[in-house]
């Protein structure tokens, strides 16, 4: 591997150690959230008489899983466009590799290649193409 490459794939990856490290926060503050609803209601004492748990609990229980449930789904979200970009950023760095490998040896990059059959086809007349040609 070139070392200019891994060089430069290193600093992309490491921008985006602070994105990573803000989704890993925002998991932990879900998962804190999920466990605060799933714990059970419990009355209390006052003086000698038991006093039962009140339904606001119950309530606010359950904005807590709604609320974990909903912080779940946005997580997902960002982690899926962090590995888009990150898996963006892996494809970019071998094509680059692949061309300057091609580069040197002379041969084309299959990134480079036109599909099969697709060799000496021409393509319809495209007037914007032209480019003021009138």
């Amino acid at each position: 591997m070139n070392d200019d490459l891994m060089l430069e794939y290193l600093l992309q990856s490491g921008a985006m150690n602070p994105e990573e490290e803000r989704l890993a926060r925002r998991q932990a503050q879900v998962n804190a959230l999920r466990q605060q609803s799933m714990q059970p209601m419990q009355g209390g004492m006052a003086g000698r008489v038991y006093v039962a748990p009140s339904f606001t609990q119950g309530l606010a229980q359950l904005g807590q899983a709604y609320g974990a449930r909903k912080g779940q789904e946005k997580v997902d979200v960002d982690y899926g466009a962090f590995n888009k970009t990150q898996g963006e950023m892996l494809r970019a760095m071998q094509q680059r590799m692949a061309q300057r490998r091609a580069m040197s040896t002379g041969t084309t990059p299959p990134s480079m290649v036109p599909p099969a059959g697709t060799r000496g086809v021409k393509k319809p007349y495209d007037p914007e193409e032209d480019y003021g040609m009138y």
